[in-house]
């Protein structure tokens, strides 16, 4: 484990990384702030968005045998960390959640998959591999041959979700697993899977969430201009253009 601070990697050394709530165990580790002193096959980048391209620098140079997987919410995490390295990279979105409650212990909170796709010099087989990896640990994980529509409807879920619990105070703790909001944030997982079904069977044979292809064979220019005049010049040839129109 990388961490930040020295004081953390000393607990984490110390007394190991405790979980609790889902699941109840202790994890020996091997932390340190010098990622020289780390080395892995599998690199996780879990750290919030702003602090993405800090840790892309402290990283830079080391791990050149790992695979690099960012886990990070939204879009462009991938490009920001493929700017300092070469390595394989996968991405990732989670929902998985827990509480802090120090150094050394983690609350585990919400059980839902964390979905892994290839990105750059990766297959869907890395992929599923990591996910297969996950799994085996007790967790929950799905593999993607193309992550873009997931990542988008996570972003979306985050948006709206964080919003609603900035504005009430609604803390992220098991509101997010139990109960009419957990039910919620289990349906919305359900429905994001049952999406990408019905996209796997509208674009077979193609890579899932990538219809530009298809989308162009099928453009064509419409027969009218934006007001709706089927046959009119182009914009520029008309007699009004430049003018202002009410």
């Amino acid at each position: 484990m990388l961490t930040r601070r020295d004081e953390h990697a000393e607990a984490l050394n110390e007394h190991g990384l405790q979980v609790s709530g889902r699941a109840q165990f202790t994890a020996a580790v091997t932390a340190s702030t010098d990622p020289a002193e780390l080395d892995a096959d599998l690199l996780i980048l879990a750290c919030k968005g702003n602090e993405l391209e800090p840790l892309a620098e402290r990283i830079e140079g080391h791990f050149a045998a790992a695979t690099v997987m960012t886990v990070q919410n939204g879009l462009g995490a991938e490009e920001i960390v493929g700017a300092h390295g070469d390595w394989p990279l996968l991405s990732a979105v989670t929902f998985m959640s827990g509480t802090r409650h120090g150094d050394t212990h983690v609350e585990y909170i919400l059980d839902t998959a964390t979905w892994i796709g290839p990105y750059r010099g990766t297959t869907p087989g890395d992929a599923h591999a990591v996910a297969d990896l996950i799994v085996s640990a007790g967790l929950k994980a799905e593999a993607f041959d193309d992550l873009r529509p997931a990542q988008w409807s996570k972003l979306i879920f985050n948006a709206t979700v964080n919003t609603v619990a900035a504005l009430t105070g609604l803390p992220h703790d098991f509101h997010f697993a139990e109960g009419l909001l957990g039910e919620l944030v289990h349906g919305l997982v359900e429905e994001g899977k049952a999406a990408r079904a019905r996209r796997r069977r509208r674009a077979p044979g193609g890579s899932v969430g990538d219809e530009r292809a298809r989308d162009a064979a099928r453009a064509c220019a419409p027969p009218f201009d934006a007001r709706g005049r089927r046959g009119a010049p182009a914009h520029g040839d008309r007699a009004d253009h430049r003018r202002t129109r009410a």
